[in-house]
C-alpha cells in the first residue's frame, strides 16, 4: 500500500544546503587508507533472488543478504578482516559491519549481511564490501539494492496555483497558430518510408524543428510515436526504423534549433537554470509547450490514429513524455526510460548532473533558494503522476546517479495507471540501461500499439 506524505520545501531545502555546505558530513571512502596492489585474490558475489532486480521485500528484522566469497589465493587465510558499509543515495552512512572470517583455499564462504538498521526504512541503498588479509586488500565489491520499495514515501505537494498556471500556459499556446511547414527529404526517404523535415510554431512563436516519418508499405491510420529528446541533445535523427515497423513518428529538437545544425550554441548544451527565478520564465515552460505542440501536429495528420499516440523518450525525454501525458489526454501510451524531471528535491541531493546545475546555482545565489524550489515544482513530473492513467513503461538503473532510482521508483508508485511496468537494472548506469531495456520497449510497443494493423 503506497504511503503519501506532504513534502516540506523548507525541510528539503535545509537538507540540500547542509549537503552542499559541508561535505564532511558524508561518509568518505578513502582507498588510500589501505594497501592496494590492483590484484584481487578473492571474489565477492551478493546472492539475490532469481529475478535479478535486487529488490527485497520487507521483513521485521530488516533484510539479510548472503555474500559468497571465493578464495582464489591458493592458501588458507585465517581471520581475514571483513567489512561492509551501507549508505543511502545521499552518501549517509546507515550501517557498518565488521567481523573476522576464515577462508579456505579454492572454496567459497558465505557471509550473511543482516541489515537490522534498515528495518522499517524502505529505500534504495549502496553496499561496499572489502576483505583484507593482514592489511592487504584481498577482495572488493559494491552493489545497490532496494528494500521494501513499494512502501517508499511519495511526496506530492504541487503549488496551489499549479492547475491555473498550466491552464493559462496552454491557453497562451492555443492562441498561436501552429503554422506547420513540411518538406519531403528525398535523400532519406525510401521505398518503405517517407521522411519529412517539419517545423511548427510554439510558445512565444518559437519555431520547433523535427523529423516526421510515415510508413509507405501499408495504409493508415498508423500508431504514432512522439519522440522527445534527452538533455543537451543537438542533432535529432528521423526514426526510420520505427516506420519500417509500421509507426508514424515525430522527433523534435526542443530547444528551437534545427535538427542537424553543424554547431549549436552553448545554451543548447546546458540550460537547466535558464529563467529559473520564476515559473513564467523557466526554460522548461517553453520546452513542455514544444512537446504539447507536437501532439497538436500529430492530431492534424490524417495518417495518424488518434487512439494510438505514444510519447516516448529517455532521460529528459522520459520526463517530458510523462509531463506530456500528465498535461494532455491525447497521449494514450507512455514510454519513459530512466526519466529525468521527477522528484526535484530528492534528485538534487544526489551527485549527478543536470540536477547539480540547480544546486550550484543555489550555492551562487542562496537568496534565490525559495524561488528556485517554487519554480521547479511546476515542472516536476511527480506532480502530474496521479493524472496519468494510460499504459506506461518505465525503467531505472540502480547505479544511475543522473536520474536516481529512488526518484524514478517514487514516480512509478505515484502513477495513476493500473497498467504500469518498471524495468530495474541493478548494475547499470544512466547511459547503459537503454541497451537491454530497448528489447523490452520494442516488445511493449508492438504488443500495445499494434503497428502492423489499424485499430478497430
Amino acid at each position: 500500500m503506497k504511503k503519501v506524505f506532504s513534502f516540506s520545501t523548507a525541510a528539503g531545502l535545509a537538507f540540500i544546503l547542509a549537503l552542499t555546505a559541508d561535505s564532511s558530513t558524508l561518509q568518505a571512502w578513502d582507498r588510500g587508507t589501505v594497501a592496494y596492489d590492483n590484484g584481487y585474490q578473492a571474489v565477492i558475489e551478493p546472492v539475490f533472488p532469481a529475478d535479478s532486480t535486487h529488490l527485497l521485500a520487507a521483513v521485521p528484522q530488516g533484510p539479510a543478504i548472503p555474500l559468497r566469497i571465493i578464495n582464489n589465493s591458493g592458501r588458507d587465510i585465517d581471520r581475514a578482516f571483513f567489512y561492509a558499509g551501507v549508505t543511502d543515495f545521499q552518501g549517509n552512512g546507515i550501517q557498518d559491519i565488521e567481523r573476522r572470517i576464515e577462508l579456505s583455499a579454492g572454496k567459497q564462504t558465505v557471509v550473511e549481511l543482516t541489515l537490522d538498521k534498515l528495518a522499517g526504512n524502505p529505500g534504495f541503498y549502496d553496499v561496499r564490501v572489502l576483505v583484507f588479509d593482514h592489511g592487504r586488500e584481498l577482495a572488493y565489491d559494491e552493489f545497490t539494492f532496494g528494500y521494501d520499495v513499494n512502501n517508499l514515501p511519495v511526496n506530492i505537494d504541487p503549488p496551489g496555483d499549479f492547475d491555473r498556471f498550466w491552464q493559462a500556459t496552454k491557453d497562451s499556446l492555443k492562441a498561436i497558430p501552429l503554422a506547420v511547414t513540411m518538406k519531403r527529404d528525398s535523400l532519406r526517404s525510401t521505398e518503405m518510408v517517407d521522411v519529412y523535415r517539419v517545423s511548427y510554431a510554439s510558445l512565444h512563436r518559437v519555431r520547433v524543428h523535427g523529423w516526421y516519418t510515415v510508413p509507405r508499405w501499408k495504409s493508415g491510420p498508423h500508431a504514432a510515436l512522439l519522440f522527445l529528446p534527452g538533455y543537451s541533445t543537438g542533432r535529432i535523427s528521423p526514426r526510420i526504423e520505427r516506420s519500417r515497423q509500421g509507426f508514424t513518428t515525430l522527433s523534435i529538437q526542443v530547444r528551437g534549433y534545427g535538427v542537424d545544425q553543424q554547431e549549436y550554441p552553448p545554451d543548447n548544451r546546458s540550460y537547466m537554470t535558464i529563467g529559473v527565478r520564476a515559473p513564467e520564465t523557466y526554460v522548461y515552460r517553453e520546452i513542455i509547450c514544444h512537446c504539447l505542440r507536437g501532439i497538436d501536429f500529430l492530431e492534424l495528420r490524417p495518417e495518424v490514429d488518434l487512439r494510438r499516440i505514444c510519447a516516448i523518450g529517455g532521460s529528459q525525454g522520459g520526463g517530458l513524455s510523462l509531463l506530456a501525458g500528465g498535461f494532455d489526454d491525447r497521449v494514450k501510451f507512455i514510454v519513459a526510460n530512466v526519466p529525468f524531471l521527477t522528484d526535484f528535491p530528492l534528485s538534487m541531493t544526489v551527485t549527478g548532473n543536470p540536477f547539480r546545475e540547480l544546486v550550484r546555482y543555489i550555492e551562487r545565489h542562496p537568496e534565490q533558494t525559495e524561488q528556485v524550489f517554487r519554480t521547479v515544482s511546476y515542472f516536476d513530473a511527480l506532480n502530474v503522476a496521479a493524472r496519468i492513467e494510460v499504459p506506461t513503461l518505465i525503467s531505472a538503473g540502480l547505479w544511475d546517479r543522473t536520474c536516481p532510482a529512488p526518484s524514478v521508483y517514487k514516480m512509478f508508485l505515484a502513477l495513476g495507471s493500473a497498467d504500469k511496468k518498471i524495468g530495474i537494472y541493478p548494475y547499470l548506469d544512466h547511459g547503459e540501461v537503454g541497451r537491454p531495456h530497448g528489447k523490452v520497449v520494442n516488445q511493449w510497443l508492438l504488443e500495445r500499439l499494434r503497428p502492423g494493423r489499424p485499430s478497430r
